[in-house]
């Protein structure tokens, strides 16, 4: 992890959301098999600012499947839950380099050289997409431009 665990749980609502202490990854590792609240991914949805579409693209579940649930109140899988953790650490990750959230939601929209001409929201549909985004904003974070 690249963020500490405490700003990646905040991310997903905190213990509002998460019924279980979460003090390590062998917790974080429990919560993801357990599976993450909608209303969980629903904070980090509304802290990213992204719209139902683009949260179920990320998550690779369909618009109407993703919106089913939510009615629901159901719980991601294991696998989307992974993923939705990883989109924790990252908005953690981008707060931080960038101080503020306009500034964090600006580049994530703006086509950036070092990405191959890509934006980073377009990158966070796959692991290596993601990895690619933190890296970047690691670099970013220690004033390495590319």
């Amino acid at each position: 992890m690249q963020v500490s665990i405490r700003k990646i749980i905040e991310g997903l609502g905190g213990d509002r959301f998460i019924s279980r202490p979460v003090r390590h990854e062998f917790d974080l590792m429990e919560v993801a098999k357990e599976g993450l609240p909608m209303e969980s991914v629903a904070y980090l949805q509304t802290n990213f600012g992204f719209t139902n579409k683009e949260m179920s693209h990320i998550l690779a579940i369909s618009e109407s499947t993703y919106q089913r649930r939510i009615r629901a109140k159901s719980r991601l899988t294991q696998d989307e839950t992974e993923k939705a953790i990883s989109l924790s650490e990252l908005y953690a990750k981008g707060i931080d380099v960038f101080r503020n959230q306009a500034d964090f939601d600006a580049w994530l929209q703006t086509k950036i050289p070092a990405m191959g001409n890509q934006r980073p929201i377009d990158m966070l549909t796959s692991m290596l997409g993601r990895q690619y985004v933190m890296d970047e904003l690691n670099r970013i974070l220690h004033g390495i431009f590319s």
